[in-house]
């Protein structure tokens, strides 16, 4: 009996040890494997910023959203679609702080799916964001910001093969049924086609026409403007001298703001009277025998207090100026305006009346959300007026008006040689 006792203590003893390993042990260590690994999904919305873009959800149901509605939420599954004449913005945002992982420019005449999105649940994982989309058809451009608190993964699928983009920068991809093209304008990617892998550096390009068929690195599409998306705050930026028409008015204010999306350059006032300010950027670029030049912009128009443009169409909240000599070696000025509130009429004319020709009506961009534009061909158009562009001498964005709030995100322009 006594023998039965000692084995049973000895057993109770053992036990318990054995208990107190695992507990001691094994629990912190699949604590912190659960910590690490346990994820959540990443906010993902999208907005119209021009026309009319479908979301079909992951359930089959349908909705349509409206240029200037508020942003609608994607779940995973859930497809983007755009018809010829209508643009979306996808933005992809921490879960908790709201901190922007990546923004997406979905343009006309495209199908774009969200597959997967996950960021880790706990501050303390070392994990990084994951970002899955699938571009069925059409084209999008993909910015990265810098000074992400973790590092993403963002893997791109297409007909054709894959895109993988591990790195901050500017992204653009364009694809059908028989091909896609890839662009590097910032940052760097890796692309991968059947057993065939291609890695792009900045101003490089490739094509996918096939499982197992890479071309490149390719002549890409160049950026010409230096630091347009702010991320060296205002380096290679000169500022204009800022001109308020009343005296003891206030100027504008500029500055950057890196905030809880990507940085921007800020134009802000609150004031009566006419006021404006400008950064001009030095391009001094040949561009004879170009293929093609185009401006892209994203902005946000925050406050607005004038309709449009104001009475002679000169004082919108954003616009850009590019100053050129043509091919006969007169200096020129090709300038686009942009605006969130009002109406045109009689008194806020669609154009700036007071300004050389070209004349190009101003454009209207959602109230108080990130919009982009891109501007068509340049070189076509303004060689089909008899003004064709032989090199570009500058760019500058001018916000303008009485009080405003304006936010520029990035801008680009886009040579093809």
């Amino acid at each position: 009996m006594n023998g039965r006792r000692q084995q049973l203590a000895w057993a109770i003893l053992v036990g318990s040890l054995a208990l107190c390993i695992v507990t001691v042990i094994f629990v912190p260590l699949l604590t912190n494997v659960f910590r690490q690994r346990a994820m959540r999904a990443i906010d993902m919305e999208v907005q119209a910023n021009q026309g009319t873009v479908g979301v079909v959800q992951d359930d089959g149901e349908s909705v349509a959203l409206f240029a200037g509605e508020p942003s609608f939420s994607l779940d995973a599954g859930s497809l983007v679609l755009t018809n010829a004449t209508d643009t979306a913005l996808v933005l992809a945002q921490a879960p908790g702080d709201g901190q922007l992982i990546a923004r997406i420019q979905v343009y006309g005449s495209t199908q774009l799916q969200l597959e997967q999105s996950q960021s880790p649940r706990f501050e303390s994982s070392s994990e990084g964001n994951v970002l899955g989309l699938d571009l069925l058809a059409g084209r999008v451009l993909l910015s990265v910001p810098e000074d992400q608190p973790r590092p993403l993964s963002l893997m791109l699928k297409t007909p054709q093969g894959q895109v993988l983009i591990q790195e901050p920068g500017q992204y653009s991809v364009n694809t059908s049924n028989s091909s896609s093209d890839v662009t590097v304008l910032q940052g760097s990617l890796s692309m991968l086609s059947g057993d065939k892998d291609l890695t792009l550096e900045g101003d490089e390009r490739a094509a996918m026409s096939g499982r197992g068929m890479l071309e490149g690195p390719l002549t890409a599409e160049r950026n010409l403007v230096a630091n347009g998306e702010f991320s060296d705050g205002l380096q290679m930026w000169l500022p204009l001298s800022p001109n308020t028409e009343i005296a003891d008015q206030p100027d504008v204010e500029v500055l950057i703001d890196s905030g809880d999306l990507e940085p921007a350059v800020v134009f802000k006032r609150l004031g009566i009277g006419h006021a404006d300010a400008g950064l001009r950027q030095v391009i001094g670029q040949d561009v004879t025998d170009f293929e093609s030049l185009k401006l892209l912009l994203s902005m946000r128009i925050a406050e607005q207090s004038l309709g449009v443009c104001g009475q002679q169409g000169s004082e919108c909240p954003v616009i850009v100026r590019i100053e050129y000599v043509d091919v006969n070696g007169v200096d020129q000025t090709w300038q686009q305006g942009f605006y969130a509130s009002g109406n045109i009429g009689p008194d806020t004319p669609d154009v700036c009346v007071a300004c050389p020709p070209p004349l190009n009506e101003h454009q209207r961009v959602p109230f108080g959300q990130i919009a982009f534009y891109e501007s068509e061909n340049l070189l076509e158009k303004l060689g089909q007026i008899g003004v064709l562009p032989a090199q570009i001498k500058s760019i500058t964005v001018i916000a303008s008006g009485h009080s405003f709030d304006s936010q520029i995100f990035d801008i680009s322009l886009i040579a093809v040689e």
